[in-house]
């Protein structure tokens, strides 16, 4: 009977100590005005990777050999072990990581699970021993030092590593001590989108708006939104999976502003679903192709809604009806490029007739001024060439569709269809239930990258691994967006049983 009293008081006494040091919910501390955070599954991916296998302990042991490069007796002991097994660092892997950054990317953070704060606490303090940190100190409900420029805080449950962009650790000490005070429902993780990053079955995922671009790149963004539309109303959720033979990328937009809304309507009735009617006119081993079909004259109308873009387009000095060349545009458009070492390119667009050249015509007095650096050439009916110190283009009609080309031999072949086209891809088959589409054919690009480095006089062993890694294990990368709030990406591998990850880590190993 004593015996079991003594285990009972026991029992108390632990779950005492455990009530005074009270578990936090990492994810509290996700800032609740956060313009990007990003979810990353680290051991799916480290699985994904094979780590555990000879190509993955390869590369372990070479990120071993660098961080314990330059440390000593304990810290050397412990970095061996993390690299071994991860959780002696006293953080939860088997959780989500967390990146995320502020508006105008003023500041950047990694936000973990702590599992074990004493095995924190024994890094940290290694760290300290190294002169890689400051003494550890109690502030704001958490412990805290300061690493270079970066500060570190965590308590039992919340690891927050942050820097800001100036690279000023003291400015950013107040906003840490409050992200690491923050309570449930006053952070991001309260938000309804955030779940869309926080569920379960992708590799990572990101909610991102445009505020996060530094404040002067976003200038010209401002200027073209009306006062009641903010950066922050733009904003993305997308997915990025590692797959057998492919990666993907998915994307959906999480506006709610009601004139974005307006306007993505507007872009979905004016871009229509691809019929597809150019693609055989383009040889199978076309770099890159892109295609989408719309309505001229109700793009004109969406764009003439902008002031700038009206003034710019409505131009008294140009003499071309730019309205008119809009309205003649009517269905599908196609533009590729051959090879990035010749720049060779083909647009060709559906048109329902081929009065709008005429205008072209009113340029030749304005062409007159540039003292012949740029003539136009008649050719014919409907065709012309157009000379230009950037180089020379033919443009004109024919058989209902608007070509412009820099390959004469192109110009003189409109309309040509090929045997072997990039209508025989395997994707062409997807492009028809997109509204725009591009593909980029990797192996042709690295076949020309491949041109370019023989031309170079010094080896560049950088470029060389990645020719070789697009020759020989990627065949193309694709891009959909089906309507105007979803668009997609896929990677897509030569090899239909492996998956990137592993592909990176056997190529690691190889070094």
């Amino acid at each position: 009977m004593k015996g079991k009293c003594w285990k009972s008081a026991f029992i108390g006494l632990l779950i005492g100590l455990a009530s005074c040091t009270p578990r936090t919910e990492y994810t509290d501390a996700l800032p609740r005005n956060a313009s990007m955070v990003v979810a990353l599954e680290l051991d799916e991916m480290a699985e994904k990777a094979g780590l555990d296998d000879k190509a993955g302990k390869k590369v372990t042991d070479k990120l071993t050999t660098f961080l314990k490069s330059g440390l000593q007796g304990d810290a050397a002991k412990l970095a061996e072990r993390i690299v071994a097994k991860p959780s002696e660092s006293g953080l939860s892997f088997e959780d989500k990581v967390y990146l995320f950054a502020t508006p105008h990317a003023n500041a950047f953070a990694i936000l973990a699970k702590v599992d074990d704060l004493a095995k924190l606490e024994n890094v940290i303090q290694a760290l300290e021993k190294e002169q890689l940190c400051n003494a550890l100190k109690e502030e704001g409900e958490c412990q805290w030092t300061q690493m270079g420029e970066a500060l570190c805080a965590f308590n039992n449950g919340t690891f927050l590593l942050m820097q800001n962009a100036s690279g000023d650790a003291e400015n950013i000490k107040g906003t840490l001590f409050s992200l690491m005070r923050q309570k449930e429902g006053e952070g991001y993780a309260s938000l309804p989108e955030f779940e869309k990053i926080a569920g379960e079955g992708n590799d990572a995922a990101f909610i991102v708006d445009l505020s996060v671009l530094p404040y002067e790149w976003t200038t010209p963004l401002r200027m073209g939104l009306s006062a009641d539309i903010r950066l922050e109303d733009i904003k993305y959720v997308t997915t990025l999976n590692f797959e057998q033979g492919r990666v993907v990328m998915q994307s959906e937009s999480l506006i709610s502003n009601p004139k974005i809304q307006t306007f993505l309507d507007n872009v979905d009735k004016i871009i229509q679903p691809i019929q597809g009617h150019f693609l055989e006119e383009y040889p199978g081993n076309t770099m890159l192709w892109a295609g989408g079909r719309f309505q001229g004259k109700e793009l004109y109308r969406v764009l003439a809604q902008n002031p700038a873009i009206k003034q710019m387009l409505d131009n008294p000095l140009l003499p071309v009806d730019v309205e008119n060349i809009f309205a003649s545009i009517e269905g599908d458009f196609a533009f590729a490029n051959a090879s990035l070492l010749t720049g060779e390119y083909l647009l060709y667009a559906e048109v329902t007739n081929s009065g709008f050249l005429k205008d072209f015509e009113s340029l030749r007095p304005l062409l007159a001024l540039t003292g012949g650096q740029i003539t136009l050439e008649k050719l014919g009916d409907d065709a012309y060439l157009m000379r230009t110190y950037y180089g020379n283009f033919w443009f004109g009609v024919k058989k209902n569709r608007l070509y412009v080309t820099n390959n004469p031999t192109l110009a003189e072949e409109v309309g040509r269809t090929y045997g072997a086209s990039l209508g025989r891809k395997p994707w062409a088959i997807e492009v028809k239930d997109n509204r725009l589409y591009a593909s980029l054919n990797l192996a042709e690009l690295a076949q020309t990258l491949g041109k370019y480095r023989s031309l170079e006089l010094t080896g560049n062993t950088q470029t060389d691994l990645i020719i070789k890694f697009l020759s020989g294990q990627c065949e193309a990368l694709n891009m959909a967006m089906p309507d105007a709030r979803h668009g997609k990406a896929e990677l897509v591998l030569k090899d239909k049983d492996t998956n990137l990850l592993k592909l990176v880590v056997d190529i690691l190993g190889q070094l």
